[in-house]
Order: structure tokens, then sequence, then C-alpha cells
């Protein structure tokens, strides 16, 4: 039984990237061929999807603020290296590298162009291997290509065209009841922030940041669990309410309000925290129902500029980041000229470039996670191949090949291990059959380029890289605290010289901040985890004291919660920055300052002297 257990927590399947397969996919193909693209139509349908990988990861609004700058340039990707090809594949290959590298520097422009960098590369990467049967003029390839960041323009406008700021009211939501309140405020004020920055949602942020603050003083004190329990049942009505879609009535309806659940069967507070608590949520609830959705202002002199030093800090040369831009582009310069040496149109090209893209990653763990993931896939793809072809008859490999892709996508995220074999069998089965190409030579080949690809992510990107890597990770920390602290009081006091020199502290800040992830050091998953708050907490902390301008006191309070000292966290009993005072700074700048300062002092504690 035991045993049974253990295998019912293994990760199921998720059908949602063969729904994405089938709605950009073959809608892309379609529309391709349509436009006379012929065989380059594959061309059109993979640009498709991992154009959509772009285009989707937030509001409408800001998802297609993004669109608007990534569709020409995922368009460009997907058609001219192998336009350029055609006259001079060494200027093609030069692209690729310099296409490589600015896919890799993406997430310096913030989180949600992570997923633009990786959509990027694997479009340039794919759009310069994949050779259609046939062959294909430049007008069917940027028609190819047209067509499919036309059609995951298309989707991603139906998607949510109907609640456009869903994915905001849903982030918001998970500050009154997520189990990490921090990280679900840092990722709910960085998606308000691109969202139009909608009156009513601060409020209900700003309110649901102080009903955790005071429930977790409650929490700490002692209070009757039942009527903790009770405060939570209400939070997560009101969590409810606001994820829904709002209604067409008038928002400020006052018997609506009295009709309320949520309103009638409010705990008793039993203490004073937790009357702050409820408090918080009436707050929470008048705006849901007053719905103000008046854009909250914000300068656009000082604090534009400001904007920009957090969000566009000049890359240095011993940013992990930009390293691992380098890394890149070397990954991909060496394949190249590895598989510079197979035939023009030799199917394992996009392949194995593709092997290589997805290996190569910022951290030197994440890397060495990819890549393990990469060679269990293939021992095990390797062996079935060879299983299939001493059984099976040729005749059977596309069917077999069809299943193993559905299989494939329907495992390859949440057990990527199993989705690699099974991309062995889709790589091997489909490119022997319709190019006539024997399987037993494809799948050597194909074996040994994945191995190159594995060495060239794991050996040759950290080792020829390593001269320019960055201080311990203790020191970082330290450097980045000390960084965020000098650029929160510049934009608070206003005794800096001058807006330059102001500008510079926050640049300096926010380059310090970047350089908060791993990079040789052996971390655990807890660690990890507070690592990763620690970043995000300071970069956010940077954006919401520039945009609130709290007083000098109150941004006192927020950087003695972010003091490395044990004794000033900010819910001890006797401390004057405790929950018992929530309005006197910013209650959101206080949860993120406070859980941020918790991360910093874990890290301090856990990790080695000389880490």
């Amino acid at each position: 039984m035991a045993s049974g257990k253990h295998l019912l927590h293994h990760p199921k399947g998720s059908p949602l990237l063969l729904i994405l397969m089938m709605l950009t996919v073959l809608p892309s193909v379609v529309l391709a061929d349509a436009w006379g693209a012929g065989a380059a139509g594959i061309i059109g349908g993979l640009t498709g999807l991992f154009s959509l990988v772009v285009f989707i990861g937030g509001p409408l609004r800001a998802d297609l603020r993004i669109a608007a700058v990534m569709g020409p340039l995922l368009i460009f990707a997907a058609a001219v290296p192998r336009l350029v090809a055609e006259a001079s594949r060494p200027a093609a290959i030069v692209l690729v590298v310099l296409l490589g590298f600015v896919a890799a520097l993406l997430p310096l422009l913030g989180p949600r162009f992570a997923n633009a960098g990786m959509g990027l590369g694997m479009t340039t990467v794919f759009g310069y291997g994949y050779a259609p049967n046939g062959g294909a003029d430049h007008q069917q390839v940027i028609a190819a290509a047209v067509a499919g960041v036309a059609v995951a323009l298309a989707l991603r406008v139906l998607m949510g065209i109907s609640d456009p700021s869903k994915p905001t009211r849903e982030q918001i939501a998970q500050v009154l009841v997520a189990d990490d309140s921090a990280a679900a405020t840092s990722t709910a004020f960085g998606t308000w922030i691109s969202d139009g920055r909608q009156r009513w949602l601060a409020d209900v942020l700003d309110a649901a940041s102080r009903y955790r603050l005071a429930l977790r003083a409650a929490e700490l004190s002692g209070t009757d669990p039942d009527a903790i329990a009770a405060m939570r049942d209400r939070a997560k009505d009101l969590a409810g309410r606001l994820q829904a879609k709002p209604s067409t009535s008038h928002p400020s309806d006052p018997d609506e309000s009295a009709q309320d659940p949520s309103v009638q069967h409010a705990p008793v507070a039993t203490s004073s925290r937790l009357a702050d608590a409820s408090d918080a949520l009436d707050d929470v609830e008048r705006a849901i129902r007053e719905h103000d959705t008046s854009a909250v202002p914000l300068e656009h002199d000082s604090r534009h500029q400001f904007k920009d030093a957090v969000l566009h800090p000049s890359a240095r040369l011993r940013s992990v980041q930009l390293r691992h831009g380098f890394r890149t582009a070397l990954g991909l310069l060496i394949m190249l000229i590895i598989t510079s040496g197979l035939n023009r149109g030799d199917p394992l090209v996009s392949t194995a470039m593709l092997a290589t893209f997805s290996i190569l990653q910022a951290s030197w763990r994440d890397t060495l996670t990819k890549a393990t993931n990469k060679i269990i896939g293939l021992v095990g793809g390797s062996l079935l191949v060879a299983v299939i072809l001493l059984t099976v008859p040729s005749r059977f490999l596309t069917p077999i090949a069809g299943v193993a892709l559905c299989m494939g996508l329907w495992f390859i995220v949440t057990r990527p291990a199993l989705g690699q074999g099974c991309m062995v069998v889709v790589s091997v089965g489909f490119n022997s059959v319709t190019r006539d190409l024997n399987a037993t030579n494809l799948l050597l080949q194909y074996v040994g380029l994945t191995a190159a690809a594995v060495v060239v992510g794991l050996v040759v990107g950290f080792a020829v890289v390593p001269a320019f890597r960055p201080p311990p990770l203790r020191r970082r920390i330290e450097s980045a605290t000390e960084a965020t602290t000098a650029a929160l009081r510049a934009a608070v006091s206003g005794e800096t010289p001058g807006l330059s020199d102001a500008v510079a502290l926050h640049r300096e800040a926010a380059q310090q901040q970047e350089e908060l992830v791993p990079d040789h050091e052996k971390l655990d998953d807890q660690q990890l985890t507070e690592l990763d708050r620690l970043r995000t907490g300071l970069h956010d902390l940077t954006v919401l004291v520039d945009a609130t301008r709290p007083t000098p006191a109150e941004l006192d309070e927020v950087l003695l919660a972010l003091s490395p000292t044990e004794m000033v966290v900010p819910d001890g009993p006797g401390s004057g920055t405790g929950p018992e005072q929530p309005r006197q700074a910013s209650s959101t700048a206080q949860e993120l300052a406070q859980q941020t300062g918790e991360a910093e002092r874990y890290l301090l504690r856990t990790l080695p002297a000389g880490v």
C-alpha cells in the first residue's frame, strides 16, 4: 500500500500543450497554405506555437503590448536566418547567434519576458534548421512566418477579449488566500502595474495586504483558532467575488452589501488584531462594490526615469544574465558549426539546435536539470526505438510516431524525461518515413547530436565563461539589500544632489537585484525559493516605494523590516512596526518588506560563510 500511495504522487500529464498545438499549429499551417506557403507551412505552424508562448502570460492589455514588440521580431527570426542561409551560411550562423544572444537577455526586461526569450530562441533555431520537403522560396517562408504570428495573435485576443483583466483579478485574489502571501503580493503588484492601474484593484491589493499582516499577528498572539478560521472563510468568499467577472449592475448599490453573505456572517473580532483584519476585509469588499475603474495617476518625469532604471538596467560584464547570453551564443555557435557538416535539409539540424537552446539555462542547477531529463529521455527513447525497429514493420512507424507525439506533448511539462523519450520516437519515426531515410542511421545521428548538445550545455558554456563569475552569493545578497536601501532613501528623502544621482542609485539597485540568482552555488529547494522571494521582493519594493512615495517615517518601518538583524522583524509583539499599526506605512510595502527581510535573514543564516 505504501508503494501504491507513493505512485499516486507522480505528476500526471496535462493535455494543455496538446490542445495548444491543435489550436495554433493546424490553423497556422492551413492559413500558410492558403497564402501559398506550400511545404513551408510547418514553419508557420511551429512559429504560431512559439508565438503563443510569447503572447500568453498576463492580462490582455499587457500581452498585446508585448505582441506589438515581439510580433515583428518573431517573423524576422522565423524567416530571415534561413533566407540568408541560401546566400551565405556563415552570415546566417552569425544572425542565429545574435538572435540567440538577444533571446537570452530578454528576461532583463522583467519576469514577463522570460517566455518571450524562450519563444524567440525556439523560433530562431527552428526556422533556421527546418528544411521543407521540396524546398521553399522566400515568399513562401515569409508567408508561413506571418501566418503563424497572425494566428497566435488572433488566438490571444479571442482568449482574453471577454474578460481582459481576469488574470490581474485572479492574482490579486491570491493575496487573500495564498499560502505564500509575499509571492502572491509581488506577482499581483507587477501585474496591476501593467494592466492600467485601476484604483479599485489597488485598494483591494492594499487592504488584502493589511488583512494578511493583521491575521498573521493574530495567529502569533494566540487568538481563538475558530475566529481565525472564520476570518479565512470570509477572505475566501471575497476572493471568489474578486475573481468573478464584474457584473454590469451599478457597482455602488447600497442594497448589495446588505445582501452579501460575507458581511452578514463576518466573524466577531475577539482581539484588536483580528478587528484590524476584519476592517481590512471590509475595505476589500467596499472596493469590490464601488468598483472605481479610474487609473491611479503616476508622474512621468522623475518616476518615469526611476522606472526605466529599474526595468532597463544597463548590463554589466559580470552580470549573471549577460553571462547567460554569452553562454547561449557560444553554445549555439558550436552546434551550428557541428551541424554545418550535415547535408543541407537534414531534419536533425533543427532537432539538435532546439535541444541545445532548451538545455542552456542561466544557472548551473537549471542547466543540469534540463540535461539530466534530456539524457534520461534519450536513453529510454533510443532503447524503445531500437525495439520498435527490430519488431515492428516499417509501415507502422508513422502511426507509432503519432501516438508518441501525443504522449510526448501530454507529459513534456509534468514529466519531461518521459516526454523527451517520446520525442525520440517522433523524430526518428516521422523523419525516416517522410524523408525516406534509414531509421537506424537516423537514430545514431540523433543520439550523437543530442549528446553533443548536452556536452555543450553542461561543459563548454560553464567552463569557458566562468572568468566573468560574480562574487559569492552571500556578498551579492548583502550588496543587493544595501543598494536597494540606498535607492529607497534617495527616492523619499530627496537628499541626493540631483535627479541623475537618484536614477544612478536605482539603476545600481536593479543591477544588484539581477545578480540574486544561483550561479555555481549548490542550493537546496528552500534556499532557491527564498532567493527568488528576495530578488522579487527587492525589485517590487523599489517600484512600489517610488510609486507611492511614503513619508520618511513610513520608509523607516519598511527598512527596519529589511534589516538583517533578527530583532527587528516587524511582526514581533513589541515592535513598533508590527501589524497593530497597519496604516502607518503602506501596508503592501510592509508586507513585501517583511517577507523579503525574512528571506534575506534565512539565506544569510543558512549559507556557508564562503558562499
